[in-house]
């Protein structure tokens, strides 16, 4: 018998998912960074 997830269980996954994005597009973000600062540092 299929059972169906209430509301509440996908608000919550949604939410789990979109802070999992917003996370690694700061972690990339900041890493671009750093890498961009020890390039022209280097240069």
């Amino acid at each position: 018998m299929p059972t169906t997830s209430s509301p509440l269980e996908f608000l919550i996954v949604f939410a789990v998912v979109f802070t999992a994005g917003v996370l690694t597009s700061v972690g990339l973000r900041q890493y671009t960074e750093k890498v961009r600062r020890e390039a022209t540092r280097h240069a």
